[in-house]
């Protein structure tokens, strides 16, 4: 269990513009994404510390099932895009009464418990003892990349690099975001100006979006885990 006073919120609307019924989709059998995530982090954090946050009584049956909290939403932020990122998050984070906040979508299936259980670590030493403000979790991100103006991260010419080589960017993996409660509704986003970039695992960098994400998820859930 976490030592220190934290909430991990999951937000969960029904609604979804590429997947239908994403939250009730699976990766594993009988097991929803909605489902997979409440497990994970309940392996290190007590029922009332699991929040399920949707508009949805469907979800909310589902999340109090499993064994999470529900926190219903105003119908506002739960139709399309009517309401910006920003304000959904001092919506969501407003409802909840612990000191730090833990933002954990569940369209990341592979960011498990023994992930979470590194990653609060890591929020406990650099940002609540340390002199960082907030926590994101990222994956390495090794690519050649260019915009329409050229290459961003290496020199198309003679002096061309290998990958391994080339500079330490990051993939936000969308799995954890965390910051004390009291400065996200300050800030009105999951993170400040001092950032800890909280490196996990490359599989936790796989986050449905589209349908390509969800079978990519499924390929590895039934091929490599299968084989652990």
């Amino acid at each position: 269990m976490v030592d220190f006073d934290i909430t991990a919120v999951i937000p969960a609307r029904k609604g979804s513009s590429r997947i239908e019924n994403k939250v009730f989709q699976e990766i594993a059998a009988q097991e929803t994404l909605l489902g997979r995530k409440i497990k994970q982090l309940r392996e290190l954090l007590p029922r009332e510390r699991v929040v399920v946050n949707t508009e949805s009584d469907e979800i909310a049956n589902l999340a109090e099932k499993i064994g999470a909290t529900v926190h219903y939403r105003d119908p506002y932020f739960a139709e399309g895009h009517l309401a910006t990122f920003s304000e959904l998050i001092v919506h969501v984070v407003g409802n909840i009464n612990s000191e730090h906040i833990a933002w954990t979508p569940f369209v990341v299936p592979f960011f498990d418990a023994e992930q979470f259980s590194a990653s609060f670590e890591s929020y406990e030493k650099e940002v609540i003892k340390g002199s960082y403000d907030s926590l994101v979790s990222v994956v390495p991100f090794k690519e050649f990349l260019w915009d329409i103006n050229g290459p961003l991260n290496y020199s198309a010419t003679k002096d061309h690099t290998i990958s391994q080589d080339l500079p330490a960017w990051y993939k936000v993996s969308n799995g954890n975001y965390m910051a004390p409660k009291e400065k996200i509704l300050e800030w009105k986003y999951l993170l400040g100006e001092q950032v800890f970039l909280d490196e996990r695992e490359p599989y936790c960098g796989i986050d449905i979006d589209t349908l390509h994400d969800m079978n990519l998820a499924r390929a590895y859930e039934k091929v490599v885990r299968g084989m652990l």
